[in-house]
Parts: structure tokens; C-alpha cells; sequence
């Protein structure tokens, strides 16, 4: 098996779950309340700001692809925890393995990828390449999660989290024998280097970028978070059932929701595209208010659809924006420090808001975070259109020289 097919493989296997669409109701069946999965999510991005940097120099300093085999290794043993989850402790310790294991593999995944192909000559062809794999991942795992959530519904959680296992190790063989090219280790000491990179995130050119994405990553979690339990109790008083017995419909609606618009998302002509990414600090939190306004289940999907479609897209620039604005030899050093930053808003925005919607309700927490969302996405599109940070936010990517 070739260097591209053995990565579309493990893109595969890390992009399918069977729960991850229905692990919210999972904990609440567990006896957990909104503000325990709250703090469990602020915990685990509290260890993304701990450990992004030191996970990220290592793949700049040892190797990126070791880094990315560590943070997988470590994925089975919090899908073990989750098997056995019987308290919030037991919760936290899966927060704090899920959060150590993943910042070993971000920015080391992309960047291992992209070494690779500049080695052979083919950093060119990281874009397509990535449409590649996105349109064939994002099927699969839309069926995933529809056959996670009736296996939830019909056999229990247990039988959806041992398919998980077995594919979390399966992607770890995968990735052994993914080989590296082209690694070159940093001649700066580790301090130096990380004083390098944060000197560098602090340039304009970066800095004003990935601020715009935290806010629009913020709208975006703020759709989904508890999005399972708001749409499942409105499907619920609709047909007369229980949460539990929405799993299967949840199952189905998260594939159409969350993960088949990202097809969409992903191939979307570059006008439109770009289009996406501009408007996405508004409209996403747009949408989010308009679920809360006009509760109705079918609109609420299509909505997610809508929101999906805008996110993945605006993403998809944004990863492809870092890649030609980061230097080589900081490059995951750098995707950590984004990270961690981020994950320092994240871990306060989970905590409030999981607080909120135990105190003021589901709805109105959605509605209240969604008009402060809004007003900074507007705060941002207002700069952009001025000028005031045009030339920080637009997409140079698309304005470079046509390939020979």
C-alpha cells in the first residue's frame, strides 16, 4: 500500500465513531448532570492549554510521526475508561486522556502529512488531496454514527464503544507503518524555539486569524454543545417516547446534521467557499438563535445542516490559510500554540456554559450565548469589510500564482 493510501486509511479509521454522536446522552444515562459534562469538557481543554506546546515541540523536535503514534496509543485507554464510566471522576480521568492523546496528534498529523509530500514533491496537491479524503471519510463516518446510535438504542452503549476500541487499534497498526520523510529537526534549543513560535503567532498576519477562528470554532460548539438533548426531547414530546428511545432518529440526524454537509462543505467552489469563510463569524450564530426561536425539528435540522456546511468550509480555508503562512520548522509548534489558545477559551465557555443551561434552561443558555457570539462575529466582519483587517483575514492562498 502506497504513502497516500495508507494515510487515507488512517483518516478513516481516526474520522469514524459510533458515539461520539450520542456520548452526551451517554453520560446524562450515567447519572451526570449539564455542569459535571461541563467541567469534564473545560478539563479537557484545560489539558489541551497544559500540554499543546510541549506535545507540539516534540513533533518539531523528535518526530512528528512518533508524536502521532504516542496520541494514539493513548486513545484505547480512554475508550476503556468510557466502557467503565460509573461516576465524574471516572469522567475527568476520560476528559484528561482525551485531551493529552489528542494534542500529541494536532498540528504533528497535518504537518507529518505535508513533510511528506514536499519531500516527494507534492506539497502542491495538499489541497486536493485533502478534498480527497474528506469526501471519502465523511460518508463513512456518517454511517457510523447511524449505526452507533441504534446500536446505543437497541443493545445498549457498550456494543458501539467496543467497535470503537477495535478500530482505535487497528488505527494505531495503521499508523506504524506510515514511514517519515523529510523530518528536520530545529537547531534552536527548546525554549528558544517555543519563544520563536510565539513570537511568530504574535505577527498580524497570524494573530488576528486564528482569533477569528476561535470565535467561530466558539459559535460552532456552542450549536452543537447538548444539541443531542435539545433535539431529542423536542423528538421525544413529539412521539411519545424517551430521550432513549430518540437514539436511532439521533443517530440518523447527527449523519445528516453534522456530517454529510461537510461533503458539501469541503467541495464547494472556491467563490462559494470563500464566501463561507467570510460570513461564518455571523451567520453560524445566526443559526443558533433561530433553533431557539423556532423550535421545530425539522427546521432545527436543517439549520444544522446550514451551519455545518458554512463551518467545514470555513475551516477547510483556515487549515489551508495556516499551512502557507506557518514556517516549516515551526509548523506544529506553532498548530499547539493556536490550540492551546484556543482551548483556553474553550475550557471557560464549557464551564459557563454548562452552568448556564442547569440554572437558566437549555433554550435560553443557547439563545444568550448565541447573541454574544453574534456580536463579536459582527465586531470581525465589520473590521473585515472597513479594511481595518482585510488584509490579515482574507484568504491569500487563493490569490497565489496559478501552478505551472
Amino acid at each position: 500500500m502506497d504513502l497516500i493510501k495508507k494515510y487515507k486509511v488512517l483518516h478513516i479509521l481516526m474520522s469514524t465513531s459510533f458515539v461520539n454522536g450520542i456520548l452526551v446522552i451517554y453520560y446524562l444515562s450515567r447519572g451526570l448532570t449539564y455542569t459535571q459534562i461541563g467541567m469534564a469538557t473545560a478539563v479537557s481543554t484545560i489539558g489541551f492549554f497544559l500540554f499543546e506546546v510541549p506535545t507540539g515541540v516534540i513533533g518539531d523536535k523528535i518526530s512528528r510521526r512518533k508524536s502521532v503514534i504516542i496520541g494514539l496509543t493513548l486513545f484505547p485507554v480512554g475508550t476503556i475508561i468510557l466502557l467503565f464510566l460509573k461516576n465524574f471522576p471516572m469522567l475527568i480521568a476520560y476528559s484528561i486522556t482525551t485531551s493529552i492523546s489528542l494534542t500529541f496528534i494536532s498540528g504533528s498529523l497535518q504537518a507529518w502529512l505535508y513533510d511528506n509530500l514536499k519531500h516527494l514533491g507534492m506539497e502542491k496537491e495538499y489541497r486536493a488531496l485533502m478534498k480527497d479524503i474528506k469526501t471519502i471519510t465523511l460518508p463513512l463516518s456518517a454511517v457510523a454514527i447511524v449505526i452507533g446510535g441504534f446500536l446505543a438504542q437497541f443493545y445498549g452503549f457498550k456494543l458501539p464503544l467496543l467497535l470503537s476500541l477495535i478500530l482505535e487499534i487497528i488505527m494505531l497498526i495503521t499508523a506504524i507503518s506510515i514511514p517519515e520523510y523529510g523530518f528536520k529537526k530545529p537547531e534552536a534549543a527548546y525554549h528558544v524555539h517555543v519563544l520563536r513560535s510565539i513570537k511568530e503567532i504574535m505577527k498580524p498576519d497570524l494573530f488576528w486569524l486564528i482569533i477569528m477562528a476561535i470565535s467561530v470554532t466558539m459559535s460552532i460548539n456552542q450549536f452543537r454543545k447538548y444539541f443531542e438533548p435539545f433535539l431529542g426531547n423536542l423528538l421525544a414530546h413529539s412521539l411519545g417516547t424517551t430521550l432513549m428511545g430518540t437514539l436511532g432518529i439521533l443517530g440518523f440526524v447527527e449523519a445528516i446534521v453534522k456530517v454529510v454537509p461537510k461533503i458539501i462543505g469541503v467541495r464547494l467552489k472556491e467563490k462559494w467557499s470563500a464566501f463561507a469563510y467570510s460570513t461564518a463569524p455571523v451567520v453560524i450564530p445566526g443559526l443558533t438563535l433561530l433553533s431557539v426561536a423556532y423550535q421545530n425539528p425539522v427546521l432545527i435540522v436543517v439549520l444544522g445542516i446550514i451551519a455545518t456546511i458554512i463551518n467545514t468550509a470555513f475551516s477547510f480555508n483556515l487549515g489551508i490559510e495556516l499551512q502557507v503562512r506557518i514556517p516549516d520548522e515551526k509548523r506544529a509548534t506553532i498548530f499547539s500554540l493556536y490550540s492551546m489558545v484556543s482551548s483556553l477559551f474553550m475550557a471557560a465557555f464549557y464551564g459557563i456554559y454548562g452552568f448556564a443551561v442547569d440554572k437558566l434552561g437549555l433554550a435560553e443558555a443557547r439563545a444568550l450565548f448565541a447573541l454574544i457570539l453574534m456580536g463579536i462575529g459582527i465586531t470581525f466582519k465589520g473590521a473585515q469589510v472597513t479594511g481595518v483587517l482585510k488584509e490579515h483575514l482574507e484568504l491569500q492562498h487563493l490569490q497565489l500564482p496559478p501552478e505551472d
